[in-house]
Parts: structure tokens; sequence; C-alpha cells
């Protein structure tokens, strides 16, 4: 009998130790799959995270290539351009009309002394070519030559029946401010013998104290190239003080005398094509050389 208990208590604790370790694996399972459910999980979430941010990026990947696409294209640089210089303005001013003008009009704007406005000017003693028609033929030279060097050329007058008065001469250089006014004449003698070429620049008298200095100075270098070309005697500089278009003018000017008509040697060079070039290339090359 005693036997028997013994045999029954140790299937019984075969059967209870079997129980707890079916019971230990079910929970070791459970906990197993309870892991699994969590890694999962975990793993599912870092997907959508990683999913998200790749979608993000893109998206800012996206906006930076619009970014890229709708930003202006950078302007080419451009040098600045150069600015030209601006042309430096000649006056020519030939001397003398057709007519005359004998009208008066003041000496100076602060003087009440009237002089005549033009009183017509000398004549070949051999030619008897009037003293207008060579002074306005080595003017119509002498604008071709300045034009060709650059120079914005005006003239007082282009025709010989034009007769302005010597302030209305004055001020066609004042009124365009011009760099330079030439007035251009023939001289006369007494004296058969009396040649060459002067230069006559303004006594600093009336609105002509503002350029008495430059004038004179512009006026030495033309009369020497002058000389110099044409091959002719030179009279050298004179101050004037009592010439209506000095004293009213605003801008340097001077006074070319190119030769005497009252000599018959010159009288006849004056007349003569080839001379007439000569006389516009020494001026043209004194204004050069004055202005640049």
């Amino acid at each position: 009998m005693r036997k028997i208990i013994i045999g029954l208590l140790s299937i019984i604790l075969v059967f209870s130790l079997a129980s707890c370790e079916n019971q230990a694996k079910k929970e070791s399972v459970k906990k197993d799959i309870a892991s699994e459910k969590v890694e999962n999980k975990a793993e599912d979430k870092l997907s959508v995270d990683n999913n998200t941010k790749t979608s993000e990026d893109v998206n800012l990947d996206k906006k930076e290539e619009t970014k890229t696409q709708e930003a202006p294209a950078k302007k080419e640089e451009t040098k600045p351009q150069e600015v030209p210089a601006k042309k430096k303005i000649i006056v020519l001013d030939p001397g003398h009309s057709a007519k005359g003008n004998n009208g008066q009009e003041k000496l100076s704007p602060d003087s009440n002394t009237m002089k005549i406005k033009d009183p017509g000017g000398a004549q070949g003693i051999v030619s008897k070519t009037p003293e207008y028609v060579v002074a306005m033929k080595v003017a119509v030279k002498l604008k071709s030559l300045l034009e060709q060097n650059g120079f914005t050329v005006i003239m007082t007058k282009t025709e010989a029946s034009e007769n302005p008065g010597n302030i209305d001469r004055a001020e066609v250089g004042n009124k365009n401010n011009a760099d330079l006014v030439v007035r251009i004449h023939c001289d006369s003698s007494n004296s058969q013998s009396a040649k060459g070429a002067s230069m006559l620049f303004p006594a600093p008298v009336g609105y002509a104290k503002a350029i008495n200095d430059v004038s004179k100075k512009y006026g030495q270098t033309i009369l020497s190239d002058l000389v110099a070309t044409a091959g002719m005697n030179n009279k050298g500089l004179v101050e004037r003080n009592d010439l209506t278009g000095f004293n009213w003018s605003k801008v340097p000017t001077v006074l070319v005398e190119m030769g005497f008509m009252s000599n018959p040697q010159e009288d006849k060079l004056l007349n003569q094509d080839e001379y007439q070039n000569k006389l516009a290339n020494g001026l043209c090359k004194g204004i050069i050389d004055s202005l640049n």
C-alpha cells in the first residue's frame, strides 16, 4: 500500500513539473511574441519616420530647385560707356562785307564812344580784289580743315552780302560759348613795302578783361604756325583796345592780318588758291596747337 501511494505521488510530481514547464514555455512564447510586436512597431515607426523625412527632403529639394529656377539670372557686368569728349567750338569771323555798314554801335559795354559798324575793308593794289573776298575764301577753307580735325565750326556770316556789326559778331562767340573766335582780315598800309602777318588780341577793356591773357597766348601760337606754314614775314602781336569786336567778347578771340593788300607781291599771293590753302593750313595748325 505504501508503495502504491509513493508511486501515485511520483506520477503527480512528474505531471506538476511538466505542467510548470509548459506554463513557462507559454510565458516565454508570449514574451517573445510581445517583444516581436514591439520591435515590429518600432521598425514600422522608424520606417514611417524615414519615409516622412525622405518626403520632406524631396520637398525641400523641390523648393530649392524652384528657387533656383525662379531666381533671376545674374546680369553680366558691363563696362561703363566712355563719354565722348565734347567737341571744341571755333567761331570764324570773315571780315567786312560787300555792302559795308554805316550803322553806329558802342565801342565797349562800359563806354559811350560810338563807332561805325563796318567801314569797309582794304582792296588789292594790283588785283583790286576786296578784302572781304579773300577773307571769306580763307575762312571757308579753314572751316573745312577744322571740321576734319574734330572741331565744331560756326561762321558769323556765310555770304558776302551779310554785314553784321561787330557787337553782333562778338555775340555769336558769346552765345555759343566758343573756345576761340578767329577774326580773319587782310592788312593795308600807305607804304607798299609793308608786308607780313600780324596777330591782334584784345586789351583788358570791357568784357575782354577776362580773356586778355588767354587770347594773347593763343594768338602767339597761331601766328607762329601761320608764318612758318605760309613762309611769310612775322610782324608780331599787337594789343588793341579800340576794336568793338574785341571789347564785347566774353570768350577768347584774336584777329589775324594775313598780309598786306597794299603790297603788290602779297596782293598777288593773297589771291592765289594755293597760297590761300597755305594760310588756312597754318591757321588750322595754330588753332589745334593752341587748344589741344
